[in-house]
């Protein structure tokens, strides 16, 4: 009873000094908005809802908005337990109802709790996703709350406005405008790859998706048992790369306890996976929207391994474009017996994809310039305001 009682004094006193430290920030945010506003600025407010994705798209976001500074002033708010740099506020989603006068809130994942009276665009963080989500209608309610939502391609515009088609049982709902703006992550990294370094290209990245979202179509239960033939038949660096939001998990860090110590195995949960990409000859997934990002970054073939074939052909999702196009961009396998044989014929893969590849990622209107496009959107939206 002693220990029960010292422990709920310690959650009450961490659960204080959140409390506190939020208050703080919604004082400090405030004291900051009236400064820039008396200098007649526009108040842009970027917020990463997920603790865990945070540093993974920190570097491309600032990228993104640097420049901007002349007649507006940008702001982060995250909730990283950690110092995550200049310009960034902790604040938890529930406070963020208490900061006033932010004329723009930009998210590139999911919110529920937003500034008042902004306008909200919501910048789809991934390149090809499916959008797979068990809960449809819940994501519906979440999504509709944005004024403005920029994506990749036409092609995700098309399924998005599907999406909302079969899920907006009220004709009254105000719709959220969908604007196609290219993929700024892919556009940094092109930008960043260092053409000058040569690297040899000897490793085989694997990169499952998020098996909470997917886990019936998850390689999450065949990653032993691939890594091992992998280690055993392949003469190359096998470099296991987890979704962001899986990396502790206990069969994640089962994974990383049984190879720990193979010299030709690499856990990579570095933030950004420039080098990771490339430094290899192709990427093992099952559908991670990683997929796309990697073959149209890298020009290498990506594996899928699919064992369920038969579920994403009874669930539908076979018409959606990230499963219509894979063998576009790779090779979808069934079982793991087929690995060694794909693997030796790489190059034969890469050579058969490389034109749909190519022509793939020229379906994106603004690949090269989503930076330019989606600044221009921002001014456009802000003056209209």
């Amino acid at each position: 009873m002693f220990y029960s009682k010292i422990s709920r004094l310690i959650l009450l006193a961490k659960l204080s000094a959140s409390v506190v430290r939020n208050i703080y920030s919604v004082l400090i945010l405030s004291l900051i908005i009236i400064y820039f506003k008396l200098k007649k600025k526009k108040i842009i407010f970027f917020y990463h809802p997920k603790k865990l994705l945070t540093l993974i798209h920190k570097y491309y976001i600032e990228d993104l908005l640097e420049g901007m500074n002349e007649n507006y002033s940008i702001i982060y708010g995250h909730e990283v337990n950690k110092n995550v740099g200049k310009k960034y506020f902790y604040i938890k989603q529930g406070y963020l109802k208490f900061i006033l006068s932010i004329d723009l809130f930009i998210s590139n994942n999911i919110c529920d709790v937003f500034t008042r009276n902004s306008i909200r665009i919501y910048i789809h963080h991934d390149i090809y996703d499916p959008w797979i989500h068990k809960k449809k209608e819940k994501l519906f309610q979440k999504i509709l709350k944005y004024d403005f939502i920029f994506l990749p391609n036409k092609k995700s515009i098309i399924m998005i406005q599907d999406f909302f088609r079969k899920n907006n049982s009220n004709s009254n709902n105000k719709i959220p405008s969908l604007i196609e703006t290219g993929y700024v992550k892919l556009d940094y990294l092109r930008k960043n790859v260092d053409s000058d370094k040569i690297i040899k290209k000897n490793s085989i990245v694997i990169a499952p998706t998020n098996l909470l979202s997917f886990e019936k179509l998850s390689m999450i239960n065949y990653l032993e048992e691939l890594i091992n033939i992998l280690l055993a038949n392949v003469k190359s660096e096998i470099i296991f790369r987890p979704h962001p939001s899986n990396r502790k998990d206990q069969k994640i860090l089962k994974i990383e306890r049984i190879f720990k110590n193979n010299k030709n195995f690499y856990l990579d949960i570095s933030d950004n996976y420039l080098n990771t990409y490339s430094k290899s000859y192709c990427l093992i997934t099952d559908l991670s929207g990683t997929a796309y990002t990697y073959a149209f970054l890298t020009k290498k073939p990506v594996i899928f391994f699919s064992k369920n074939e038969k579920l994403i052909n009874e669930l539908g999702y076979h018409k959606l474009a990230y499963f219509k196009d894979r063998e576009k961009i790779g090779i979808i396998i069934q079982d793991l017996k087929q690995i060694q044989n794909t693997i030796n014929n790489i190059k034969f893969i890469e050579k058969k994809t490389k034109n749909s590849n190519d022509l793939l990622e020229k379906d994106m209107n603004y690949s090269g310039n989503s930076k330019i496009r989606i600044k221009q959107l921002i001014r456009k939206i802000l003056i209209k305001k």
